[in-house]
C-alpha cells in the first residue's frame, strides 16, 4: 500500500504539473496493480477528460465513485467533464449530489453556477454561487462570478424600470465588489431613481473614488447634488465631469445653471461661451446637406406681412404671463406687425375670444401632425405671404431692448436674428428667440416633422434649430447676446 500510496503522489505531482504523459502511466501501473484502486480510477478519469475523452473519463470516475460513493469531490470532477461534453443538465445533478455530501463544497457550487447558468437559469446560478461564498468568502471566483451575475441582473431590472427590485442585487454587487466603478455607478443611478437621492451621492462619490476619471459618475452626482440643493457641491462636481469630458453638453450646460444659481456671473459666462463653441462646432460638423440659401427670398412680390408668431395649446403657457396680455403689449410694442397664435383646437371658444380681442391672428394646427405644439410657430416661415417673421415665446413681456435688437437687424441688412439674451442662453437658437427673412430657408414644417419623429421631448425644437437651421443661417445672421461676447454682438440701448 506504502508503494502505491507513493505512486499516487508522484503521478499526482505531474498531474498538476502538466505532465499528462507521465501520470497517465503511473495511474496505469496503480491499476495494474490494484485494477479498482478509487483514487486512480478517480484521477485518471480526469486526466481523460481533460485530453477530451469524456466518455472514458465518464467510466473511469463512476467505477470510482462505486468503490467510494461518498467521495464529493468524485461526483464532482464527473459533473466537470459532463459540462465540458455540453451535458449541463447532468453536470448539475452529479454537482448537486457532491454538495448534499459536502455542504460546504464552495468549488462545487461555483462549477454548479456555472452550468446552471449555461442552461439560463440566472436565478440558481445565484443562488448557487452565493452558497459558495458563504462557505469560502476568500473563493475569488466565486465572489467575481457572483458579483457579475448580480450587476447584470439589475441591470436588467433597471432598464426594465424595476428600480426597487434593482437595488437588492446591486447592493449585494457593491458589497462583493466595492471597488468596481461600474457597479458604484449603477447602483447609484438605481438609488436616483427611487428618490434616494441623498443615498445615490453617496454611490457615485464611491464610482469616482474608484475611477476618478469617471465623467458620467460626475455628472450623475452633480445632477445629485443639485436635487438635494448642495448647489456648490454640484457645480463642483459638474466641473469635473465638464473637464473630464469636453464635450459633455449636459454637464456644461447643468453646470452654468448651477453657477448661475449660485451668483457665479462670471464662471457662468465662461462656461456658457464653451457650450456655444461646442454646439456650434458640433452642428457644423454634423449637419445633414442642406441646401445653400438664395440670395433673394422665393416669391418675394407676393411677400408683404411682417409676423410675430407663437404656439399655443392647453396648459400652455407654464409661467405668469397672460398670453392676452402679451400680445397686447407686443402689438404696441410692433406696429404694423401681425401677432399670428398657432393652437390646435384644444382652447376654449372663451379663450380664443380673448386672444383675438388682444390682437391674435389664429392659426389652428393639424393635431394629427407629429411635430410637437413648439415647432408650430415655424409655420410663418413656411408661408408664402410673410416677408419677415419672428418666432417668439410667452415667458416674458417684450420689452423695448428687444425692439431695438430687432430694429438693429433690420437695419443691418442681413437676413436673420438671433438673440440671447442671458447668460443661461447657452443655445445657439432658442426656439423664441430668433427671427429672419421668409422664403429663404426650405420648407421648415416638413424638415420638422421628420426630425420630432425621431427625437420626441421638450428641449427637440431647440435641437432642430441647431442642427437643421443653424447651419444654413450661422454666417447670414446678426446675433445680439448679452453675455458671451465671442458669440455675438451686445444689445443695443433702447
Amino acid at each position: 500500500m506504502a508503494t502505491i500510496a507513493e505512486a499516487l503522489a508522484l503521478a499526482l505531482d505531474h498531474h498538476l504539473a502538466g505532465r499528462l504523459a507521465e501520470a497517465q502511466q503511473l495511474y496505469n501501473r496503480i491499476l495494474d496493480v490494484e485494477p479498482d484502486q478509487p483514487d486512480a480510477l478517480h484521477f485518471l478519469g480526469v486526466l481523460a477528460g481533460q485530453v477530451g475523452e469524456q466518455a472514458l473519463g465518464l467510466q473511469l470516475i463512476a467505477r470510482a465513485i462505486a468503490q467510494r460513493p461518498e467521495a464529493a469531490d468524485m461526483h464532482a470532477n464527473s459533473g466537470n467533464i459532463r459540462r465540458s461534453a455540453g451535458q449541463p443538465a447532468a453536470a448539475v445533478a452529479d454537482y448537486r449530489r457532491a454538495v448534499a455530501l459536502q455542504p460546504d463544497f464552495a468549488e462545487a457550487w461555483t462549477d454548479m453556477a456555472n452550468a446552471l447558468r449555461s442552461q439560463g437559469q440566472s436565478a440558481g446560478s445565484i443562488a448557487a454561487l452565493e452558497r459558495a461564498v458563504a462557505s469560502t468568502p476568500t473563493l475569488t471566483i466565486a465572489v467575481e462570478r457572483l458579483g457579475a451575475l448580480l450587476h447584470e441582473r439589475g441591470r436588467i431590472l433597471v432598464e426594465q424600470g424595476l428600480g426597487v427590485e434593482s437595488l437588492r442585487p446591486l447592493a449585494r454587487a457593491a458589497e462583493l465588489l466595492p471597488l468596481d466603478a461600474d457597479i458604484a455607478f449603477l447602483y447609484g443611478n438605481a438609488l436616483f431613481a427611487m428618490g434616494l437621492r441623498e443615498d445615490s451621492t453617496a454611490a457615485y462619490r464611491n464610482a469616482l473614488a474608484i475611477t476618478p476619471d469617471f465623467p458620467s459618475a460626475a455628472f450623475n452626482l452633480g445632477v445629485a447634488l443639485g436635487v438635494v440643493d448642495r448647489l456648490a457641491e454640484s457645480a463642483r462636481a459638474l466641473e469635473q465631469a465638464a473637464r473630464l469630458d469636453v464635450r459633455h453638453l449636459d454637464a456644461i450646460d447643468r453646470l452654468v445653471v448651477a453657477l448661475a444659481l449660485l451668483g457665479r456671473e462670471a464662471e457662468a459666462g465662461f462656461w456658457g461661451e464653451r457650450a456655444l463653441d461646442l454646439k456650434d462646432r458640433t452642428a457644423v460638423e454634423t449637419a445633414p446637406a442642406l441646401p445653400t440659401l438664395p440670395a433673394q427670398p422665393r416669391g418675394a412680390e407676393r411677400r408683404q406681412r411682417n409676423v410675430i408668431a407663437f404656439s399655443l395649446w392647453s396648459g400652455q403657457p407654464t409661467g405668469t404671463h397672460d398670453p392676452a396680455d402679451i400680445l397686447r403689449q407686443t402689438a404696441a410694442l410692433y406696429p404694423g406687425w401681425t401677432c399670428r397664435v398657432h393652437h390646435d383646437g384644444s382652447l376654449s371658444a372663451e379663450r380664443l375670444a380673448g386672444l383675438v380681442a388682444a390682437g391674435a391672428d389664429l392659426v389652428t394646427m393639424d393635431s394629427a401632425v407629429q411635430t410637437g405644439a413648439p415647432y408650430w410657430r415655424l409655420a410663418a416661415a413656411d408661408d408664402p405671404m410673410v416677408l419677415r417673421f419672428l418666432c417668439r415665446d410667452w415667458d416674458s413681456p417684450p420689452t423695448m431692448v428687444e425692439k431695438a435688437a430687432v430694429d438693429a437687424w433690420i437695419a443691418s441688412g442681413l437676413p436673420f436674428h438671433v438673440m440671447r439674451d442671458g447668460v443661461l442662453h447657452t443655445e445657439v437658437m432658442s426656439g423664441g428667440h430668433w427671427g429672419g427673412i421668409a422664403g429663404l430657408l426650405p420648407d421648415l414644417m416638413p424638415l420638422a416633422e421628420r426630425h420630432a419623429a425621431a427625437e420626441a421631448d421638450r428641449l427637440r425644437d431647440h435641437r432642430f434649430l441647431r442642427r437643421i437651421v443653424w447651419p444654413m443661417i450661422r454666417n447670414r445672421a446678426l446675433v445680439h447676446d448679452r453675455s458671451h461676447p465671442r458669440h455675438g454682438f451686445p444689445f443695443p440701448e433702447a
